[in-house]
């Protein structure tokens, strides 16, 4: 089989998003039920929490990513995150009426790329077992 190398990236990264997209949903949903069944949230604690969601779903993205291409961890766990990152910006925005703050949205994308980064480095790495004599 002949496949093409830039199909195959463009496949890894595009999975690999949508499940880190599948797995910020299943966060979401467990943390919307711990905050139904708390009686009181702090605001300030909720943009933390996101920002948490968004670094596990990219760390996740970039590793499923990475484990599926093989190869280029760094490049690839770092497209998935900032894929994973314009997936959320256009949901959001075709979601809500309001703009979102330049500042806050450049930290979500600086953190989710990095943690992808990070996912894809780990996946592709290799752990090599110590020799027993």
């Amino acid at each position: 089989m002949n496949r093409k190398p830039v199909l195959d990236a463009v496949r890894a990264i595009v999975i690999g998003s949508v499940a880190g997209a599948f797995l910020c949903a299943v966060f979401l949903g467990v943390l919307a039920l711990a905050f139904v069944s708390a009686e009181s949230i702090p605001q300030g604690l909720l943009s933390p929490l996101v920002i948490a969601v968004s670094v596990l779903s990219a760390f996740a993205a970039g590793y499923i990513a990475a484990k599926i291409s093989k190869k280029r961890g760094l490049l690839f766990g770092a497209a998935a995150g900032m894929l994973l990152f314009a997936l959320f910006l256009f949901s959001g925005l075709a979601i809500s009426n309001k703009a979102t703050e330049p500042a806050q949205s450049g930290v979500r994308l600086l953190v989710m790329v990095l943690s992808g980064s990070v996912g894809g480095v780990l996946s592709v790495s290799k752990k090599t077992k110590p020799k027993h004599k």
